[in-house]
């Protein structure tokens, strides 16, 4: 029985270490960070200094040995911390790039994508990172900074700083234009106490347990107090639902005449509905200027963004179907916008139901 409750507290406490590890970090990142800079072009010292701090300390010079070994002052200073390494400016490919506005939301990725073009190097053998220069609304166009930084020229200063215990080296790489650009490597992991953290959690835990048991015990007494309630909702649901099922049912004259009155509204209703479908099924960068019906099918002219967008979006919202555009679509004078003309047949509502 021990045995077993040894087991049982022994997972709970690596449960626990998996958040506590998480806050840990947290922590860490909002202490303060390390500058550090390759003291000369053959990258043979470190210049290391605190970003932040009450009291300013002289810059300590790290001589990189070929052992990788780091010394104790190196290891007080950095003490777990992010560093950001500055590097000589020939160390860095620069690139320039322009990318339309609409690719701001996308562009890390779209930079990863075009590396094997803008770095002479393969893409396992650098680091890369990327800055907005510019971005100019008339144009439409961002400009951005990309800085290619080869491993080798940097392997021995970032094996000196993780042998130290960095929790993680952001690289500084010198751009022609403005401010440098910061090129990011792999977070190293920090072995720290996460002793007191992990018993806070404990205690959030049992917490939440006993509250857990407590709502349990109280459940059946807020059902019974409820069950009434409940009973008076199901009542009025039913109710709502035959309503609903009253006013679905198409509607039948029992003359010629007064059929033929309701076949004439069930058209004009169908309309409506056809332009209400419409008015859902577009995107919002899209709009219509002009909407005819002729023989069970729907005209729309309008304006778009995206045409192939308008015509994916008919068929994907179950109103519309065989849709396809008329004519080539005409480029509009503000040159972003483009004018189209598309035929569709709606399945337009007739009496609460689909035709």
């Amino acid at each position: 029985m021990a045995s077993h409750f040894t087991a049982a507290i022994r997972g709970m406490d690596d449960w626990i270490a998996g958040p506590a590890s998480l806050l840990d970090e947290f922590v860490r990142a909002k202490s303060s960070g390390v500058v550090a800079r390759v003291a000369d072009d053959d990258g043979s010292a470190l210049e290391i200094e605190q970003a932040t701090g009450r009291k300013p300390s002289a810059p300590l010079l790290v001589p990189i040995s070929p052992d990788m070994q780091a010394s104790g002052a190196l290891r007080t200073a950095l003490n777990g911390k992010t560093v950001l390494l500055g590097i000589p400016a020939r160390w860095v490919i620069a690139r320039r790039i322009e990318m339309p506005i609409e690719a701001a939301s996308h562009l890390e990725g779209i930079v990863a994508s075009r590396m094997g073009a803008l770095s002479p190097l393969p893409a396992s053998d650098i680091y890369f990172g990327h800055r907005v220069l510019g971005i100019s609304r008339e144009a439409r166009q961002i400009t951005v900074a990309v800085a290619i930084v080869a491993k080798s020229r940097v392997a021995a200063a970032l094996a000196c700083l993780n042998a130290a215990e960095a929790r993680q080296v952001v690289i500084s790489a010198p751009f022609p234009e403005g401010e440098a650009v910061q090129v990011s490597t792999q977070r190293q992991r920090v072995a720290s106490t996460r002793g007191r953290i992990k018993f806070v959690l404990a205690g959030v835990l049992g917490v939440s347990l006993v509250a857990a048991v407590t709502a349990l015990a109280a459940r059946p007494m807020v059902q019974n107090s409820y069950a009434e309630r409940r009973a008076a909702v199901e009542i009025r649901a039913e109710k709502a639902r035959q309503a609903i099922a009253l006013a679905a049912t198409p509607d039948k004259a029992d003359t010629a005449p007064e059929q033929e009155a309701l076949n004439i509204k069930d058209d004009a209703i169908s309309a409506l509905g056809a332009l209400d479908d419409l008015a859902e099924a577009l995107p919002t960068h899209s709009y219509a200027i002009e909407v005819s019906f002729a023989n069970g099918r729907m005209r729309l002219s309008g304006r778009t963004m995206d045409l192939p967008e308008v015509l994916t979006a008919l068929e994907s919202s179950g109103r519309f179907e065989d849709s396809k555009l008329v004519g080539p679509a005409l480029r509009g004078e503000d040159g972003v916008t483009s004018e189209f003309e598309i035929d569709t047949r709606p399945l337009i509502r007739t009496g609460g139901s689909l035709r």
